[in-house]
This record gives C-alpha cells, structure tokens and sequence, in this order.
C-alpha cells in the first residue's frame, strides 16, 4: 500500500515536471528568431533537449502508474495523476516565474487534503482477473473512440468549428481512461510475456496513441486550460467508473463518504487549476500534460 502510494505521487511528481519542461522547450522554441514559421517551431520543439527530457519524464510517470495500479484501485490513482497540474504550478512559480494568486494556493491546498482522504479510504488490492475473452471487448471499445475522434477532427477541418477542441479533448479523454483500465488489468501480469500476449495491451497501445493524438489536435483548437479541463474531468471519471463497477475497486469499510468527498476535492482543485486564468498565472497556463505546443 505505502509502496503504491508512493509511486503514485512519484508518478505526479515526475509528469508535472514533465510539463515544465515541455512548456519551457515550447516557449524557447516559439520565440527563437530564425525560422519563425509554425513548421520550423515545432521541428525545434521535437528536437529539444528540454523537451525530449520532459517526455523521458512521462515515460517514467506512466512506468510508475502502471506499478503503483498493481495495489491501489484506479480512482485513487487517476486522482494523484490529476494532481500533477498541482506540481505544474508549484515548479512553474520557480523556473516560470509564475504568480500565484490567493484561489490558486488554496485549491493546491484542496490537492493535498483530497489526496489524504482518499488514501485513508483506499483498499489496497489487485485488480480483479479479467479473461482473456473478456479483454478483447476492451480492445472493441477502442474502435468507436478512434472513429469517433477521426469523425470530429474531418467535421473541425470542414467547419472550422471552435468547440472541436472540447470534443477532442473529452475523446482524448476517454482514451486515457482506457489506458488506465488497460494498465489495471496488466498489473496482474506475472511476467513480459503474460503482458505482451494479453489483449489488453492492444488496448493500452491503441488508446495510448489514440489519446496522445486526439489531445494534440485539441490543443490547436482551443485553449489549453479547456481542452487540459476536459481531459482531467473524462479520464478520471470515466477511469474510475469503470474501477468500482468492473475491476473490483472498492474502499474500505465505513470510508466510503471520506473516499466519494477526497474524490470530489482532489478533481475540483485540479480542474479549478487547470482554469485558472489569472493573467499574474498565465505562463503555467500555457502548460499541459502529456502534451506541450508552441502559440500559434
């Protein structure tokens, strides 16, 4: 349990860095006077050492949910990851320069508190065994999700339509989500093998790619605290649901108001976060997880 929670909130630790330094390498990029063009900065952007080491981070994020998802339930692990836009903003008041306003301080407060309610009301226990017949309807389910966001992405090209982005990002949401479900159920793996050969790691490599996609595209429609919001609220939720109904999930005895008020406080302070749109805060609102574009 205290092995899982660590690796959890290591898995925070290292994706709001993350995002840091992707943001860091986007905005170096943008502002770089030769070749100012949208291709040329983001060809600098890819090549970055700043941002090459924040996807290195997240690699090392997703390695630790994936470990810390072998004893913890998905709720509690989909909401330390939320809170990685809380050490987003903690790191970018450092290497930023970002001010922070008074709502801002106490919603990182809010991460905290909620993060120990669910803790406290967390059941530390493996997932419960999926067959491998049953894992394939996972893999199913990733097909209307990639349609669904391929059919959006040609209506934003014919229409131009500003809320394209939204819809993108809840999509990209719902494909984390399957990521999250997909890890959950490999962690009962006991070997490479047993995880190469099982259905649900189809799954998490096509909602991985899936996600990745559908939120970079979100991020060039709209900006990116909605389309950061909109991810945030689908992933964890729809990952959660899932968690409790299917997999076995649960909290412990008499805890369950304590887990449903951390859950609800933890999500509300990593979206009122995400939000946030105090000019004084800005430059830690031009950074999302997972994902970092330059301005255009």
């Amino acid at each position: 349990m205290i092995v899982g929670l660590l690796l959890a909130l290591g898995a925070a630790l290292t994706t709001g860095v993350a995002s840091v330094l992707q943001g860091l390498a986007a905005r170096r990029a943008g502002a770089s006077p030769s070749d100012s063009s949208t291709g040329g900065s983001v060809r600098r952007l890819l090549v970055s050492p700043l941002y090459l080491g924040g996807v290195a981070l997240d690699g090392l994020g997703f390695v630790c949910i994936v470990v810390a998802l072998h004893w913890l339930p998905l709720f509690l692990v989909q909401c330390a990851a939320a809170s990685s836009v809380g050490v987003t903003a903690l790191v970018g008041r450092r290497v930023l320069g970002t001010v922070l306003g008074q709502p801002s301080l106490v919603a990182l407060y809010g991460l905290g508190l909620g993060l120990v309610l669910l803790a406290s009301g967390a059941k530390a226990e493996q997932a419960t065994a999926v067959a491998r017949s049953a894992q394939w309807w996972l893999v199913i389910a990733s097909a209307p999700v990639v349609v669904a966001g391929a059919i959006v992405l040609r209506w934003a090209a014919v229409r131009s339509s500003s809320r394209a982005g939204g819809i993108l990002a809840a999509i990209a949401g719902v494909s984390f989500a399957g990521t999250g479900v997909a890890s959950r159920i490999l962690s009962d793996a006991h070997s490479v093998r047993a995880v190469l050969t099982a259905p649900a790691a189809y799954a998490l490599a096509i909602f991985g790619v899936a996600g990745m996609a559908f939120f970079a595209a979100a991020l060039q429609r709209s900006p990116v605290t909605i389309a950061t919001a909109a991810l945030f609220g689908v992933e964890t939720l729809a990952a959660s649901a899932v968690g409790l109904l299917v997999l076995g999930d649960s909290t412990r005895a008499g805890f369950v108001v304590p887990s449903a008020l951390g859950f609800v406080v933890t999500l509300a302070s990593a979206l009122f976060l995400a939000l946030n749109d105090d000019p004084d805060a800005a430059p830690v609102a031009q950074i999302a997880p997972r994902a970092a574009v330059p301005d255009h």
